[in-house]
């Protein structure tokens, strides 16, 4: 796969094939990449958040007290828990050691699978979990909720890029709208923020599906996210600087920094300092942007000291950041 910065496409053709004419971008042209632009004067402290998968997977598993506090050694400012029911014995345990740690920001991910024509008669059940979910979060330190539409079956295609969106059917269509306005609904219910999660091999997989989906539901509360490592992996996808034109971009709330390296047909995480992404790249993107949110990384299935590995995401991104403010001559974007 050629190096995502100049794998250029056609943008009226790709959004056309979800639905979006070309008119849903900005002015100016889709096919041009970002004209230059220097650093900006003051850099913004972006929290730093441990996307709760480091430590899952591989044959192993570690205490929540163990997650933690390698997420405070690590020097992490938040703490993302993941598909957390708000009735279980885990969601006591976390909500109860939240006032013990000193992080900035509380998040939590949940999955939704009700897309995909198997589960599909779940639909309102899991519109009622999502409402509870936001609502049992309302009542806590948790501040943002991500969610992701899952679901591969009938969306799974040959390779990422004919997955997900590209073989969606109106009735996925439908299902995606009624489940993301209920999330938005909720959210602005409760005064949560939100975000619509991208995912490869699933329905919201690029950021013309998530334009879609967003558009789709009416949503007027909850914003997009920008994962580096979902969006790099699919073809689809229209480049950085298109996406960052597109209208849902303004209400951008949650970016992901996670590296991968292409396996076959898949694209496993892999540590922030060894995959195939530009990362200096990526992050003086969401600079130049203005992006100052929360920015988190993932690390499932990673393998090795798992520790190891989200520290290596902390120590990365602050080293990027420290060489944009002491070298504004290496600035990707200049």
């Amino acid at each position: 796969m050629k190096n995502r910065r100049s794998f250029i496409k056609t943008s009226t053709s790709l959004l056309a094939g979800v639905g979006i004419g070309a008119n849903a971008l900005a002015k100016g042209s889709p096919e041009i990449l970002p004209e230059t632009s220097s650093p900006p004067n003051k850099f913004p402290d972006n929290p730093l958040v441990l996307f709760d998968n480091f430590h899952a997977g591989n044959r192993r598993s570690y205490s929540l007290k163990a997650r933690l506090a390698a997420a405070q050694a690590a020097g992490f400012d938040g703490f993302e828990i993941v598909m957390t029911d708000p009735d279980s014995d885990d969601w006591k345990a976390v909500t109860d050691q939240m006032g013990k740690y000193n992080f900035s920001v509380w998040g939590h991910h949940r999955t939704i699978r009700s897309v995909v024509d198997k589960n599909a008669d779940n639909i309102n059940k899991d519109i009622e979990q999502i409402e509870a979910v936001v609502e049992a979060s309302a009542a806590t330190p948790i501040q943002y909720i991500t969610l992701s539409l899952s679901g591969n079956d009938e969306l799974r295609g040959p390779t990422i890029h004919e997955s997900g969106s590209a073989k969606a059917e109106d009735r996925h269509w439908k299902r995606a709208y009624k489940i993301t306005s209920a999330f938005d609904a909720a959210c602005k219910k409760h005064n949560m923020t939100g975000s619509l999660y991208p995912h490869t091999h699933w329905i919201c997989d690029t950021p013309q599906s998530q334009q879609k989906i967003l558009e789709g539901a009416k949503a007027s509360h909850i914003g997009p996210a920008f994962c580096s490592h979902h969006w790099y992996a699919n073809k689809n996808s229209i480049e950085m600087a298109e996406a960052l034109k597109l209208d849902i971009m303004k209400n951008l709330n949650y970016v992901v920094m996670t590296n991968g390296r292409f396996n076959g047909n898949g694209f496993p995480a892999v540590r922030f300092d060894r995959g195939e992404i530009d990362m200096a790249w990526f992050l003086a993107m969401m600079y130049d942007f203005g992006y100052s949110g929360p920015i988190s990384s993932q690390g499932w299935a990673i393998g090795g000291d798992p520790f190891d590995s989200c520290k290596a995401f902390v120590d990365g991104f602050k080293a990027l950041k420290e060489r944009f403010e002491r070298h504004p001559e290496l600035w990707p974007l200049g």
